[in-house]
């Protein structure tokens, strides 16, 4: 595909990241361009601006819970929000960028299935053997992502790529980016798509 990417950040402990991982493939399709997955650490991003989680601010949580059902049911995603939703997204973020380099045919399948764990099935995906197992479900090698998750080239890869989402403005997920042009909210999908059909406005 020869036009600019999809770059796309996303938050493992984000329910609207996960129904964007759940879209984000047909609207690439649609618009011929490939995706570049970007797991993100939301944390670094409230550090950066004073903020918290969605969910754990006074009326705008209980929208956004609604918010985040209706959206689901809009799409046919099957929805379910944790019980206690898990911040500890670091394994689960190094096993991506893991897999960018190793299994990159895998990749897709990895985010989706760590994506479900959490919002379809109501399970915590924070230990790192969890991870593996996840990976071993869509055939990637789990004691080889076990240790490419320790390994230090990875964990470098991780920061550095959270501080490069920071430097260009990332402050929620999911957002998306076409060139420099960013896009927050999956609601923001279809101007995505609309940017890119036409060359931006």
């Amino acid at each position: 595909m020869s036009k600019q990417p999809i770059e796309f950040y996303f938050d493992f402990s984000s329910p609207f990241a996960y129904i964007g991982s759940e879209l984000i493939e047909a609207a690439a399709e649609r618009q011929g361009v490939d995706i570049k997955w970007r797991p993100f650490l939301i944390g670094a991003a409230f550090k950066a601006v004073g903020s918290k989680p969605l969910l754990h601010a006074p009326l705008k949580g209980d929208y956004s819970k609604r918010d985040m059902e209706r959206t689901a049911r809009k799409h046919g995603i099957p929805f379910i929000l944790p019980d206690v939703m898990s911040l500890k997204t670091v394994p689960a973020s190094r096993a991506v960028y893991w897999a960018e380099v190793n299994a990159p045919d895998k990749l897709p399948a990895l985010v989706h299935a760590v994506f479900r764990h959490a919002f379809a099935e109501d399970k915590d995906y924070s230990d790192p053997e969890t991870v593996a197992d996840l990976a071993a479900g869509v055939g990637i090698d789990p004691d080889a992502v076990l240790a490419g998750m320790q390994d230090q080239a990875i964990k470098d890869r991780l920061r550095d790529e959270v501080e490069r989402g920071l430097e260009r403005g990332v402050f929620g997920t999911p957002m998306f980016f076409h060139g420099d042009e960013p896009f927050w909210g999956v609601d923001h999908l279809p101007d995505l798509e609309r940017w890119i059909e036409t060359g931006g406005w």
